[in-house]
């Protein structure tokens, strides 16, 4: 299922229904899921502008009775932000000039079809980004409230500085040091409230702070109270921003036994146990805070990824309890290597990170090959046999280009995947430093494709199941199978992110759809055998309703679990069922011969979407998950949902409602005759067929 943001939203001013149609088709064989609309006035336009949320606006600046001049003015008038691209059937200086003049994004030719996807691609993005902007700005300012009124009732005595003067101080740091109000602090130094043995210590710590990357965030100092006595106490410092200027947050605590205690409890926590390098979730604190000194304060750092090869081969051959004496000698080497300041960890059984200050290339390429050179020379003897591991390493830059710790890992993550491309003949024991077309189809496809075949190899893929509920009243329990890729330490990757990609071959999308009908029948058959009346909707790609030889397959499967063909509901997508439309209709003829019935899904985003139930025949149908999340958010939205369902309803369908969220969307969607809902208002999706469907 899509969400409304992953669906395209485009409007269209084209000479002819074919030219829209063409753009259409050109933007799903590009990976996108596009709901559009065609105008061909600018009465259509204003009213289209005003009643529903778009995206891109493609215009032809040739229409007859129709200036792109004014289509801007209008966008303009009602201050929407809409990319507006000109597609003109030939390139012509004074039209581009004259286009960019009045504020349309692109002018790219019709025919040039790559450019205009990317063209496309590229204002989307940009238009999320300010999205996201202004969504990051609202809630900062929420943030920013939440934390002042923290603050000011914080027992900590906590201040703000900015080159060492004090520019906020809450009540409790006031107190502390015999101040009435934080006007009494304006023009003191922070430094005029330490102990002058402490001095010394304490402006080398804050250099290193803002220059490097800690291993700490604090420091033991002696600071001299209000009352003149001093008081041993521990500076926390983490980066802040006060009045939109950067400063360093300082929270102070008395020392005490109990402070010491606490201080190495935190350590422990931080420590990975076998190798006492940093643990994951700490190190992506450290990652967190390197990159906003890289945004904030252009200090660039450096990341290495660093896997051993063949680590699964290892511990077949030797043990897991051997294999983490590999883990444990490796982690010395880097240790070893890692400078003061370094931040070194272990972010899963067999990979290491290592970060450290300073954006530079050639110094990261110089010190990965003395790691790679110092493992290279272990020879580590185990009870079986004597074991000589390498390692590969990606290095990627942290600067104020990164978007966040994943990202920036990620990508190291995937120059370290590239070591075994460039070295095929040791399969690692190498070192890449990141580009951005590595993330490309020659680490990227391949890497999703072996991963693919792996857990179908293994059976490891899993199966979830979300309920469907009908308002209509209709007996029986339905619902519908959903695939799931697990991924190590991450979330399971769903279906809808690899099994309709073109990075995925069709023979393999053949095979992992038979695997989920095989699994999910005979999970079907053992929970009807519990006397339960139950259906289940199974999503199938384009190449297997493409395969001639699947629809006899499924009788020999289904007879294999003894189920009734009523049982199974096979479920396509309305852009395969587009796309691919004689063998859509040859395989529902077939499926629903043998008594069995059809779906089809996201639908209601063609242009005229209502064709397609005149060409192929589906018993149900299933709404483009955009439709329920808009409704309510305009007139406008409300009257589309009706007008697809009355057309989906005359044909007979059974219509289908998903992404229902909320009781207001079951309201909503109530008045215009939905027979089923599906939704997390419903039930998430779970690992088993547990949906209590008495208590509806």
């Amino acid at each position: 299922m899509s969400s409304s943001r992953d669906t395209l939203h485009l409007l269209l001013l084209t000479k002819t229904q074919n030219d829209a149609e063409q753009l259409i088709s050109l933007l799903r064989n590009s990976g996108y899921a596009t709901r559009a609309q065609s105008v061909n006035s600018h009465e259509q336009f204003e009213e289209s502008l005003r009643s529903a949320r778009w995206d891109v606006i493609v215009v032809d600046p040739e229409l007859r009775d129709i200036k792109f001049t004014e289509l801007l003015n209008q966008v303009h008038r009602l201050n929407l932000d809409i990319p507006v691209i000109l597609v003109p059937e030939e390139l012509d200086g004074m039209l581009l000039e004259s286009a960019l003049i009045k504020g349309a994004a692109a002018v790219i030719p019709f025919e040039e079809s790559n450019s205009l996807v990317l063209t496309i691609q590229k204002e989307v993005k940009n238009l999320r980004t300010r999205q996201d902007i202004r969504i990051l700005q609202v809630r900062l300012r929420e943030a920013e409230k939440r934390c002042r009124t923290l603050l000011e009732s914080s027992r900590d005595p906590i201040a703000y500085i900015h080159d060492g003067m004090h520019v906020y101080a809450n009540q409790a740091y006031l107190e502390l040091f015999g101040y009435a109000t934080a006007e009494d602090l304006e023009g003191v130094t922070v430094l005029d409230m330490i102990a002058a043995d402490s001095q010394r210590d304490f402006k080398n710590f804050l250099k290193n702070h803002q220059s490097t990357i800690p291993e700490g965030q604090y420091i033991d100092i002696t600071s001299v109270l209000g009352d003149g006595s001093q008081c041993a106490v521990q500076v926390h410092f983490s980066d802040a921003t006060y009045s939109d200027e950067p400063c360093t947050q300082i929270q102070l605590t008395r020392k005490d036994n109990q402070e010491e205690l606490k201080v190495e409890l935190d350590e422990l926590r931080s420590r990975d146990s076998m190798t006492s390098l940093y643990n994951k979730e700490y190190f992506l604190e450290r990652m967190t805070r390197a990159l906003d000194q890289a945004v904030l304060e252009k200090q660039f750092s450096t990341l290495m990824y660093i896997s051993i090869d063949k680590f699964d081969e290892i511990t077949r051959q030797v043990g897991i309890k051997s294999a983490d004496e590999v883990v444990k000698a490796i982690s010395t080497c880097l240790a070893e290597q890692a400078e003061k300041y370094d931040i070194t960890a272990r972010i899963s059984d067999d990979v290491f990170a290592w970060m450290m200050p300073g954006g530079e290339p050639n110094l990261a390429r110089e010190l990965a090959s003395k790691l790679l050179s110092s493992v290279n020379q272990l020879m580590i003897d185990l009870e079986q046999r004597t074991i000589q591991p390498t390692i590969s390493i990606g290095i990627t830059m942290i600067t104020d280009n990164s978007i966040s710790p994943q990202e920036s890992l990620q990508q190291a993550h995937y120059a370290a995947e590239a070591v075994a491309t460039e070295n095929t003949e040791q399969q690692g024991n190498g070192l890449h430093i990141y580009m951005p077309e590595d993330q490309t189809e020659s680490i990227e496809v391949k890497a999703l494709q072996q991963e693919l075949s792996s857990a179908l190899r293994k059976n490891t893929l899993k199966l979830a199941f979300q309920p469907l509920i009908s308002l209509k009243g209709e007996e029986g329990e339905h619902y519908e199978v959903l695939l799931r890729l697990p991924q190590n330490g991450q979330s399971d990757l769903s279906a809808g992110d690899f099994i309709h990609s073109n990075d995925v071959s069709d023979e393999l999308k053949i095979k992992i759809d038979r695997w989920v009908i095989l699994h999910s029948t005979k999970l079907l058959a053992e929970h009807q055998r519990k006397g339960n009346d139950t259906r289940v909707f199974i999503n199938l790609s384009s190449a297997s309703f493409r395969d001639s030889g699947l629809p006899a397959w499924i009788q020999v499967a289904l007879k294999a679990a003894g189920l009734n063909h009523n049982s199974v509901i096979f479920q396509i997508t309305e852009e395969d069922a587009v796309r691919h439309t004689a063998p859509a209709k040859r395989f529902s003829y077939q499926i629903r011969a043998s008594g069995l019935s059809m779906a089809v899904n996201r639908f209601g985003c063609e242009l005229q979407p209502l064709k397609l139930l005149n060409t192929v025949e589906f018993d149900y149908v299933k709404l483009d998950g955009s439709y329920t999340q808009e409704l309510g958010s305009n007139a406008a939205s409300g009257k589309a949902l009706r007008t697809l369902l009355e057309g989906v309803h005359e044909k007979g369908k059974v219509s289908i409602a998903p992404f229902v969220e909320s009781a207001t969307s079951v309201s909503g969607i109530w008045q215009y005759g939905v027979h089923f809902i599906q939704g997390h208002y419903v039930q998430a999706p779970q690992n088993e067929m547990s949906y209590d469907f008495s208590e509806e």
